[in-house]
């Protein structure tokens, strides 16, 4: 049950920080192209990409808790 609050928080982590690193790319470009966005398409799907990620990075370097003795 432990884990399963965890990887939830992971889930919710990741995506807030995806929403974070989407609005930091998007007014790094809009600053630096002049509001030329057509290459970021793909954007929208990075808060659902990075709590994934998070999600499967928790899930592998987690230590078991039969190896914590």
């Amino acid at each position: 049950m432990r884990s399963l609050a965890v990887l939830v928080m992971a889930l919710i982590g990741g995506f807030a920080g995806g929403i974070v690193l989407n609005a930091v790319i998007a007014v790094t470009s809009h600053m630096v192209f002049g509001g030329d966005e057509d290459g970021l398409k793909g954007l929208r799907y990075l808060p659902f990409v990075t709590s994934a990620w998070y999600a499967a990075t928790l899930m592998i370097w987690r230590p078991r808790q039969e190896f914590e003795q």
